[in-house]
């Protein structure tokens, strides 16, 4: 139900309820001095209620008065009004100034103000003369239909929440969906153009010398072009998956290029695909910022099995000889990545965050180490083979501090 249709509905039942307020009145009218001033006392009472009833009223009036007391004081005074001039009372009008008093009070308040307007109902149709039933049906009026004013009001307010709950579900699904391409975005094209660049440099510097390596070189850099521009594609689409494997031996064939001696340990294939998808994101953004913030010469990429009780994680680690400064000399050193004007170890971080893993990073003795672990979802499929790597052993450096790039 759309907020302007409830509106429509609460507006037409309680347009209904004061014509009846107004029949009621004209019957005991005697005068047209008395006939025009019951209309006017309901018609201002069908406003009032409306303003008291209504979601965008209610917030206008209440920052000019914040618990409603001289709106509701008049709408108390024009309810009881036609026992002084006609010596009658409406039970819709007493039923009006019932519902608006359990919609603008707090509960305890708006219960108590409740009983104690019928009560007085009761009182006054005794008083003004009215017989037990007559009264008794002043009551029954009074009650029901401050009760329905109550649900109507309610009933408003429910719609409008939920409509604008859903703008805010839509524009929270929007934001987070600017979010991931714009990290989708920032994953490819660092990796992309750094490797770009890198292969088109040294295929510049070899023309005439290696004219048959650079001719490699612009191959490849074809390659990682094409490759480019088909993960912009499946971005758009939002179906990127990255296989660990394919990831690492990109990343041996970039690193080799830019002179930096690559080793590995571990087994990349047997992966879940999703968990897979995080780790091979997480190496892509390390390798990107290794190129662009770290004059490395060695790179070791360690895929490991840990078991904590009963669940296992998989733990990747990407190290570099490429810290300068104080860490260079031993001890460890922050090396914040704000320093480069860059968010690669937040978008790493939000990654292994997705499938429930952690990252940590830290600089010692010359090296940087990026850690990552997340929940191996299920076991691989055959067992574990090592990559052939060359003889060099990834030698287990010492926890620290957390440190970023």
């Amino acid at each position: 139900m759309p907020p302007k249709y409830a509106m429509t509905l609460m507006s037409v039942i309680l347009a209904g309820f004061a014509v009846i307020g107004v029949a009621n009145l004209i019957k005991v009218s005697h005068t047209p001095q008395q006939l025009t001033l019951s209309s006017a006392v309901v018609s201002c009472c069908y406003a009032l209620q409306m303003a008291h009833c209504s979601p965008s009223a209610r917030g206008r009036l209440q920052v000019v008065n914040r618990r409603f007391p001289w709106t509701l004081a008049l709408q108390s005074l024009l309810s009881l009004s036609p026992v002084l001039f006609l010596d009658h009372q409406s039970g819709a009008l007493a039923g009006f100034l019932a519902g608006a008093c359990t919609v603008l009070l707090r509960r305890k308040l708006s219960y108590a103000l409740f009983g104690a307007i019928n009560v007085t109902v009761l009182v006054t149709a005794l008083v003004t003369g009215d017989d037990l039933f007559t009264a008794a049906f002043m009551v029954l009026s009074c009650a029901s239909i401050g009760l329905i004013t109550t649900a109507l009001s309610r009933l408003v307010d429910l719609v409008t929440e939920l409509h604008r709950k859903r703008e805010e579900s839509a524009w929270v699904a929007v934001s987070r969906e600017r979010v991931r391409f714009t990290q989708d975005l920032h994953d490819l094209f660092s990796y992309s153009l750094s490797a770009i660049i890198l292969k088109t440099e040294l295929a510049n510097r070899l023309i005439g010398k290696d004219d048959a390596q650079a001719h490699q070189e612009l191959s490849e850099s074809l390659a990682i072009t094409r490759a480019a521009l088909a993960d912009v594609r499946t971005v758009v689409h939002g179906r990127r998956s990255l296989r660990l494997l394919d990831e690492v031996e990109l990343s041996m064939r970039i690193l080799d290029s830019a002179g930096i001696e690559m080793t590995t340990e571990g087994d990349f294939r047997h992966i879940e695909p999703q968990v897979g998808n995080v780790l091979a994101m997480v190496l892509r953004e390390a390798v990107t910022n290794m190129l662009r913030h770290s004059r490395a010469t060695r790179c070791r990429i360690t895929l490991a099995t840990t078991c904590d009780g009963q669940l296992r994680q998989l733990e990747l680690t990407v190290a570099n000889d490429g810290v300068s400064g104080p860490a260079a000399t031993g001890g460890p050193h922050v090396a914040s990545e704000s320093q480069h004007g860059g968010s690669g170890l937040d978008h790493m971080a939000a990654r292994a965050g997705q499938v429930g893993g952690s990252l940590r990073t830290e600089s010692v003795d010359g090296w940087f180490v990026l850690v990552v672990r997340v929940p191996a979802l299920r076991p691989p499929a055959a067992p574990p083979v090592t990559v052939p790597t060359s003889p060099t052993t990834f030698e287990h450096l010492s926890s620290g501090p957390e440190h970023g790039r």
